[in-house]
């Protein structure tokens, strides 16, 4: 590459992140709501006091409300925290911002 050659770069994957703040110890699994900061509150039926557990738990949930497989979440921080960021691969964000949406709208069980 020459000096006034700019480097390109390119996005393989297309994707969405998640900021979190997880409930475990929940009556079920549900996205209580969406905070005016854009956090995404769920609870979980999964115990709190196991991180490994509610880790697992969210995942398997949001690939359910989201329409992805497990594969393509990804815990980027906060494993041991109430508060979470999770990457989304393969999904634009608004995408994944109408799913979240639409899982608000279920009634509660």
């Amino acid at each position: 590459m020459g000096k006034k050659e700019k480097p390109r770069f390119s996005q393989p994957k297309r994707g969405a992140a998640l900021t979190l703040w997880v409930k475990g110890g929940a009556g079920r699994d549900c996205v209580e709501h969406i905070t005016d900061e854009g956090v995404v509150v769920v609870a979980l039926h999964a115990s709190a006091t196991r991180s490994d557990q509610l880790n697992d738990a969210l995942l398997v949930f949001l690939s359910s409300v989201l329409g992805v497989k497990r594969a393509e979440l990804e815990i980027v921080a906060g494993f041991e925290s109430e508060q979470k960021l999770v990457a989304v691969f393969g999904k634009e964000p608004e995408k994944v911002d109408q799913a979240l949406r639409r899982a608000l709208q279920k009634p509660s069980l």
